[in-house]
């Protein structure tokens, strides 16, 4: 994810710097910037090129330069204000499909301080359709139902909930369980169903992309793959495939873990990730010295997720292993 956070006093300024700080060492930020000052001028210029804002300011002062850009929660970011105090998170704007409930919880826990969140079926400790959506990475059709939905989740009763074989790990989850009755059928979407009204869930394509030293073992692999996967709180069977370059195709610790997690293990040639180039990708000089290519993982994971995917994760070392992840969009 993409973060942005913007103060406007000296003393938030400082604040903000110690958000950014813990921010950067997050595998799940890919991105992360400072502004200070010039709040509605930096909005107007940025205000889509980040998937979460926090302002470290009033809530009124957000809420009054965000009136001319907010459209859908659908498609606006996030928004989080953090008091210049740093006691309280606020989760302000897109707190289900915009992930700022999410971002709200994970950002109180970086700093110490107390996530506030208003929307109803989490108050009720409960799951929205569109939460579920979030979390998983799941595209949404037929959206003007999911508010009829949510409202009668949060009142106490439950949606259907048909699930695909490779969504099964859903079963387990209690807050889910709360919040739906749960099905099995053979469909590849997640269908969510109340009387006549249904939304259809379609998983986007996710891809982890491996990299490694010489001579790693099935179980290195392994453990850095759910390692990696916790940053983003998914499990491994969310993932539809593992991807590696071909300089680690005979690698038998990397095929091993594949079978293992029951995943297709795709091999992506030099010349594919010579040619490749996107600016969430971390360079590694030792990669290219050895190889004449700028990394393994996150290429890989990129190419593999498909035509203008994203990083969800950045390569992250595991004892000789690195892991990134990449989803469609």
């Amino acid at each position: 994810m993409k973060y942005a956070i913007i103060s406007v006093t000296e003393k938030g300024h400082n604040l903000a710097k110690t958000i950014l700080s813990y921010l950067e060492d997050d595998p799940s930020v890919i991105k992360a910037d400072i502004f200070n000052k010039n709040v509605k001028s930096t909005l107007n210029e940025h205000f889509h090129d980040y998937d979460c804002w926090v302002g470290v300011m009033a809530s009124g002062i957000m809420v009054r330069n965000l009136c001319d850009l907010i459209k859908t929660k659908f498609t606006d970011p996030a928004v989080l204000i953090v008091g210049e105090n740093g006691k309280h998170v606020i989760s302000l704007l897109s707190g289900h499909v915009g992930g700022a409930n999410h971002f709200t919880v994970k950002l109180a826990g970086m700093i110490g301080a107390v996530p506030v969140i208003t929307t109803a079926t989490d108050l009720a400790g409960k799951m929205g359709v569109d939460t579920l959506a979030y979390q998983y990475w799941l595209d949404i059709t037929h959206r003007q139902f999911i508010k009829t939905m949510n409202q009668h989740i949060a009142s106490g009763g439950k949606v259907d909930l048909d699930l695909p074989p490779n969504f099964h790990f859903l079963k387990n989850h209690p807050i889910v369980n709360k919040s739906y009755n749960i099905n099995q059928w053979d469909k590849s979407f997640i269908q969510a169903k109340l009387s006549d009204e249904k939304v259809c869930l379609t998983p986007k394509r996710m891809v982890a992309g491996v990299g490694s030293k010489k001579g790693v073992t099935e179980e290195q692999v392994f453990f850095a793959l759910r390692s990696a996967l916790q940053h983003l709180h998914i499990p491994l069977d969310r993932l539809d495939a593992m991807a590696t370059a071909e300089i680690k195709e005979d690698e038998e610790g990397i095929k091993l873990a594949a079978i293992k997690s029951q995943l297709p293990l795709k091999i992506i040639s030099l010349d594919k990730i010579r040619h490749f180039h996107h600016p969430d990708c971390t360079p590694s000089p030792l990669v290219k010295r050895e190889f004449g290519i700028e990394g393994v993982s996150e290429p890989a994971a990129l190419l593999e997720a498909g035509e203008n995917s994203r990083l969800i994760l950045k390569k992250t070392a595991y004892n000789g292993v690195t892991v990134a992840v990449a989803v469609a969009v």
